[in-house]
């Protein structure tokens, strides 16, 4: 069963928009960590990253090979795989994800505090003058 998620439309996310990456491994990846509470089959990851059912097939056998994705079920002829939560490797990318979700965070913040400021400074000046 196929959630829709913001990844549908294809827009790049934080991850792969801050570390400029194309590569479809990490749209995978990137997939997968946005959706890591559900199992899905190839085709619905494939259209989730945003990449072709051919793409994926040849990136999966090093996902796979490499513990970074595991199969948690079959329903009728298709498996469904998750993302692997006890690789060490799939822990340090969740790790960096939100490293970047904070960053993007506190720069918004910031921003707006800095916004406020202005904006406050702007409403004083006919209160002082």
């Amino acid at each position: 069963m196929y959630q829709t998620t913001h990844s549908e439309d294809h827009e790049e996310t934080l991850f792969l928009r801050t570390l400029c990456i194309k590569s479809p491994v990490f749209r995978i990846l990137d997939f997968l960590m946005d959706n890591k509470v559900y199992d899905y089959s190839k085709t619905d990851i494939a259209k989730g990253a945003g990449i072709s059912r051919t793409t994926l097939s040849s990136a999966w056998e090093n996902l796979e090979k490499n513990g970074l994705v595991s199969e948690t079920r079959e329903v009728g002829r298709a498996k469904m795989y998750k993302l692997n939560l006890k690789s060490p490797v799939v822990l340090k990318f969740i790790e960096l994800d939100n490293a970047i979700c904070e960053l993007y965070r506190n720069r918004l913040e910031d921003q707006e505090d800095s916004k406020d400021l202005q904006d406050n400074r702007v409403d004083l000046r006919p209160i002082l003058a």
